[in-house]
This record gives C-alpha cells, structure tokens and sequence, in this order.
C-alpha cells in the first residue's frame, strides 16, 4: 500500500490508497482553509487580549486602593479609549469584579474579587511558611517588617509585622500593591530581573511614578544599580518622608527572587549601628528562609514567574 504525505497549512494528511482527484479538492480549499484559520487566529487574539485588558484593569484598580478610580484615570493610566475602557469596567462591574460609588463616580475591587481571593488563598502558604522569620526579624529589630511579593511589574504586601519600637511605620497594609522599586522590598524585586524586564517595568509603571515622593525613571535605574552594587535595597524616604527602608530578595536557585522582606523604621533610626546590625539579621534570614522554600520547591508561576505587564 502506496502512502503520500502532503501538508495543508501546518497540518499533514497522509492518505492512502486514495483517488488521484482528491489532489486537486486539497489544492482547491487550502486559500479557504487558511482564511478560516486567519479568522479563527484572529478572533482567539481578540479573546486574549480583552482578558488581559481586564485584568490590567483590576491590578490599576487594586494597586490604587479602596479609594478607586474614576473612569477617565482608568483610560489614561492604562491607554484605552474611554469607551473600550468604559466597557471592560461595565462587565467588571456586571460580575461584582468591581463597584462602582455612584456619588464618587469610582470604581473599587468589588465582593467577587475578594471571594475568588479567600478562595484561592488557602492552596499557596507563603504567607505561613515566612512568618517565623518576620517574627524573628522584628524582634531582633525591633523594627516593622514586610513581606513582599512580585506580581507582575507590581509588588504586593504579603504581610507585615510590628517590632516593638514605640515609633511604628505603617506605610504598607496587606494586599496593597506598589510599583516595582517603589519601596526597599519593591526595589529589590526590581533589581532580581533581567535589565530587559527592568526597562519594561519602568515603562508601563511610568504612569504611577509621579504618585511617590521622590521617583522617576532616571532615579529607579540609578536605584536599581545601586541594589546590585550593595546586595540590598535602600529606600531612604523616597516614599514617604521621615521612613526609611532596607530590602532583599530571597535567594532562588533557578530564575529571579520573586519574594522579599524589608525592614522599615522612621529615617533617624535607619543609620549606624542600628543600620548595620538590620542588614546583618535580614541577610541571614532572608539566606535561610530561601534556601527552605526552594528546598519545599515553593513557586508561583503567576506572581514570580513569567513577569506579565
């Protein structure tokens, strides 16, 4: 038995024992067939790219906080046309993916996205798994102590915990967002990646810049060389005024830190000895704390890796 292979786009037929004629009918309908698939492409790209334009819309939103966004800052902040943007808020908010304060005309997280949240929360224990060493660090420390995470081009606080110095920081609540190198913990996310990733990062977070106290793009490279030089982040109230930070990533055998803790206290106390013995603490914890989550093989692909913007 005779067998030809003849291809049809990417697809192989393979026929056997066929009449010549069927030939031509194969030459015959590949334009149709490639139309088809053209429009079948096109409209799956359409499908991908209105999920990733909701999802963009959820993190600008969650990054600004309960506060929300009026219609126009989500347009601007993100580059649609406000009638694209429009729409995509309207299904957001037909789900209770988002609410709308019909008196502020602002859109905010609505109840969906915290159930999905709760749901979800219980299958990823990073949060447990670190919480000794946060205890430890803000006891040597007595200091606050964050932990951040890497979503995207955005660093998400984890958790946090108060050390017992009586003048306490709270610049960072659970669930708040930050652009990468907004912050000590947020600057060494920022610095772990590649300078490609870094570059791209800046770019699509240049919108949100203005929104701290002393960052530009000029300033988060010049920060981000710095963090490499020195191993460790610094945030030296470039934030907010009278708070100063140190950061670090914790170590991953394979791909960039996608977890770090910072250290943050009033800017007065950030210096000297206090200073060193910070660094010292928060270097051999964040060591020992990544080697144990490499070790229980702790990833999560859609916040460490594959950055998405």
């Amino acid at each position: 038995m005779t067998r030809t292979s003849h291809h049809a786009g990417d697809i192989e037929l393979e026929l056997a024992d066929v009449h010549p004629d069927i030939h031509a009918d194969i030459h015959a309908d590949r334009p149709a067939n490639r139309l088809a698939k053209t429009a079948a492409g096109r409209r799956a790209n359409e499908g991908t790219q209105s999920i990733q334009r909701a999802i963009a819309v959820l993190r600008l939103i969650a990054m600004r906080g309960p506060q929300g966004l009026r219609l126009h800052e989500i347009a601007e902040g993100l580059g649609l046309e406000r009638i694209t943007a429009h729409r995509i808020v309207k299904g957001l908010a037909f789900s209770n993916m988002l609410q709308l304060d019909a008196q502020a005309r602002r859109y905010s997280l609505g109840h969906t996205a915290y159930l999905l949240g709760q749901t979800a929360s219980p299958a990823f224990d990073l949060r447990e798994r670190c919480q000794p060493t946060l205890r430890r660090l803000a006891e040597m420390t007595g200091d606050s102590v964050f932990l951040m995470v890497r979503s995207g081009y955005e660093a998400v606080c984890f958790d946090h915990l108060q050390g017992s110095y009586p003048i306490r920081t709270h610049s960072l609540k659970i669930g708040a967002r930050r652009a990468l190198g907004a912050g000590a913990g947020a600057m060494a996310l920022l610095a772990a990646l590649p300078d490609s990733e870094v570059e791209a990062a800046i770019a699509a977070n240049a919108v949100h810049l203005p929104r701290y106290r002393d960052i530009s793009p000029a300033r988060l490279r010049e920060m981000v060389a710095k963090t490499r030089e020195d191993g460790y982040a610094t945030n030296v109230q470039t934030v907010i005024a009278d708070v100063s930070a140190i950061g670090m990533t914790l170590p991953r055998k394979h791909g960039p830190a996608f977890v770090s803790i910072s250290i943050a206290s009033i800017a007065s106390r950030m210096a000297g000895a206090h200073l060193g013995e910070a660094l010292q603490a928060l270097r051999q914890e964040t060591a020992a704390l990544g080697r144990h989550l490499d070790d229980a093989r702790i990833a999560w692909g859609g916040m460490g890796d594959g950055v998405v913007g």
